[in-house]
């Protein structure tokens, strides 16, 4: 309560025209001091009395462009003069000219660091002038300090200085400062309307409200207007009267956090767009010979900046979404008590809902995702020639060969890296390359060359050797999306389920945009070794064969449990209906010619063959044979991975 009162004290109209434009005339001007001013002038500059006459009635009457003129006639006839100096700084702040003002302020002080000059300057750098100038925190401060100095040096009887120091405290949100000016004032100038008025925002923030009115009151009996009060006076009202206000409080709070989170879901939105845009013309523009990605590499450390960002900032997002679901289930709760009417069953869905919800979010953070590797390894005995093919690749590549072949059931072909963080950051972790034997029927040794290069192309990119941020949030995503299906928590006004689309939509953009560009440089490594005839070769038959695989393979399975028999070895079949291969041709070419989205994880193969053509090759000579040609004993791996096959399905069945 206290905080708010204080909250609500600062943007009194008060605070920017009682003090900043009001201070000068506040009373009558001493005119014995005015007349010692005149007859000091009077000893270096007689002629420029009248016009300092002049200028000062000018400015008391707020005519400041005549006061500017008549302060420069003095100046010209005595430009040492600190009081015209220190004066002509009022009406130039006021007609917006601030910067001027604070030089003529500074000739002032530099010449007498008196009360006055200090207060002048203190005046020019904290009015509001014509522009509406708000002071910042520093300038707040160094006027605060001036006028402190000021009333240490100053031998008049007067509160002009502490009331100022008043305003300027409050407004720099220095409390304690601004208590002690206070007292200062209650014990020099008790009577005074500013001592009266001051003493009621102290009274407030404390929360001693009944004084504060007191002395609210005892400043319009001094003379304050009561115009003047009446902003104060509400706040007052409105801190005393309302019960609770603390709550209303943390709800605004909340409110900015939540407008701040949403802010940055938002700009991470943004981002992901311009880093798209950025690494399409990128790509377009920068030399497509060059293999080492050095002409990206500013694009991909920030790819990797922003991943990693947005990685924490998933997590961050968790305790917020459990707070949105906390608030609005006990939100529509409290709604049905006001009305009066409590649909009992409905609240019990909401009610379970946002339970189950928190459970499942909390219960996801503390669950660790296994990584297990893919099929199992292919040793050299089983194929030497592929192992003698991957190696010769990494001599052409200059970089160390995997340590690992994993054959699987599918159409994989990729590679990834195995070993703690240092160990890839260091590139000593083991490097593990994956091959599916549905891809490798028909594949001829020349364009899995350029398959493989392609793969060791991440690895000398080091695309490998990051990753686990993405990883990470992508499964825990996956995974906490799933549990809240399976808990049928995953509803159109589940707000955590929501945002975990939103997010997973958010961060499939920005890291997927970075994997497009991985792609990219990878095929370049490829291309230039092997040529660009042998890599759409290799991409095109990779696309063929998961078509085909697929096909062949749901086509089987479906008669071989239908007819409760064991299924055919599927490396071994092809489709024979020339109507189906045209179709599954079709596909293909629909595959291969479709333009990229935002949401592919690699650019389309149209734009890849496009962007390959741009490369010169390094002119390797092509090699013969087919793929299988490098395995000992193909019927037996297959019928292995065929049975392996078999008992997944019929196990998942």
């Amino acid at each position: 309560m206290k905080t708010t009162f204080k909250r609500l004290s600062f943007c009194l109209l008060f605070c920017f025209i009682f003090i900043f434009t009001s201070f000068a005339q506040m009373q009558q001007r001493d005119m014995a001091r005015e007349e010692k001013l005149w007859e000091e002038l009077r000893q270096t500059a007689p002629d420029a009395v009248e016009p300092f006459k002049a200028a000062t009635a000018a400015l008391d009457a707020d005519q400041y462009e005549q006061s500017l003129k008549l302060y420069g006639q003095v100046l010209e006839k005595a430009p040492k003069f600190q009081h015209a100096l220190r004066r002509i700084g009022y009406p130039l702040v006021a007609v917006g000219r601030r910067q001027e003002a604070l030089e003529f302020s500074q000739k002032a002080l530099d010449i007498e660091r008196s009360p006055e000059n200090l207060m002048g300057y203190a005046q020019v750098l904290t009015s509001p002038g014509s522009t509406g100038y708000r002071p910042n925190q520093p300038e707040l401060a160094q006027a605060l300090s001036m006028v402190k100095e000021a009333m240490t040096k100053s031998t008049e009887n007067t509160p002009d200085y502490a009331v100022y120091a008043a305003q300027l405290a409050l407004s720099a949100e220095r409390m304690e400062e601004f208590n002690n000016i206070v007292g200062t004032l209650q014990t020099r100038f008790p009577n005074e309307m500013g001592t009266h008025y001051f003493a009621a925002i102290k009274e407030g923030n404390e929360g001693n409200f009944s004084a504060a009115e007191s002395e609210l009151a005892q400043a319009e009996q001094a003379g304050m207007p009561a115009e003047a009060t009446q902003d104060l006076r509400s706040a007052i009202a409105q801190a005393k009267n309302e019960s609770g206000y603390w709550m209303w409080e943390y709800f605004y709070y909340g409110v900015y956090l939540i407008g701040a989170w949403v802010l940055g879901l938002l700009l991470l939105f943004i981002v992901g767009k311009v880093l798209s845009v950025k690494t399409l013309h990128s790509v377009e523009n920068s030399n497509p010979n060059d293999i080492t990605g050095g002409g990206q590499a500013g694009l991909r450390k920030i790819y990797k900046k922003v991943i990693g960002f947005a990685g924490v900032y998933y997590y961050i997002s968790q305790p917020i979404v459990m707070f949105l679901v906390i608030v609005l289930t006990a939100g529509v709760t409290l709604f049905f008590f006001w009305v009066g009417r409590i649909p009992i069953k409905l609240l019990a869905i909401l009610i379970i809902v946002g339970l189950a919800t928190i459970f499942y979010m909390i219960k996801s953070l503390f669950v660790r995702v296994k990584e297990e590797d893919p099929g199992r390894a292919l040793t050299e005995a089983e194929a030497p020639g592929l192992w003698a093919l991957v190696r010769t690749v990494a001599g052409d590549m200059k970089t160390r060969p995997v340590n690992e072949i994993r054959i699987t059931p599918g159409t994989d072909l990729a590679v990834y890296e195995r070993g703690g963080l240092r160990d890839k950051m260091n590139d000593r972790a083991e490097r593990i390359l994956i091959v599916g034997t549905a891809v490798l029927n028909d594949f001829s040794q020349n364009a899995f060359r350029s398959v493989l290069a392609h793969e060791y192309g991440h690895f000398s990119n080091r695309d490998t050797a990051g990753g686990d941020v993405a990883f990470r949030v992508n499964n825990h995503i996956m995974q906490l999306a799933y549990a809240m299906a399976e808990g049928g928590t995953a509803t159109v006004y589940n707000i955590a389920f929501q945002f975990l689309r939103l997010y997973h939509f958010l961060f499939r953009r920005i890291t997927h945009g970075a994997t497009r560009l991985q792609e990219i440089l990878a095929d370049r490594v490829a291309v230039h070794l092997y040529g660009p005839e042998a890599f759409k070769e290799g991409l095109t038959h990779v696309i063929r064969r998961e078509v085909e695989f697929n096909h062949v393979a749901e086509k089987e399975i479906n008669a071989a449990f239908t007819a409760r028999r064991a299924m055919q070895n599927l490396y071994e079949l092809s489709e024979q209906d020339d109507a189906i291969k045209g179709t599954l041709e079709q596909q293909c070419k629909e595959i291969i010619n479709r333009p990229t989205t935002d949401d592919d994880t690699h650019p389309s193969p149209h734009d890849r063959f496009k962007l390959a053509n741009r490369i010169t090759p390094r002119g390797c000579p092509p090699i013969r044979g087919q793929v299988w040609d490098l395995f000992h004993d193909r019927t037996a791996l297959t019928k292995e991975m065929n049975d392996l096959l078999e008992k997944a399905i019929r196990a998942g069945s």
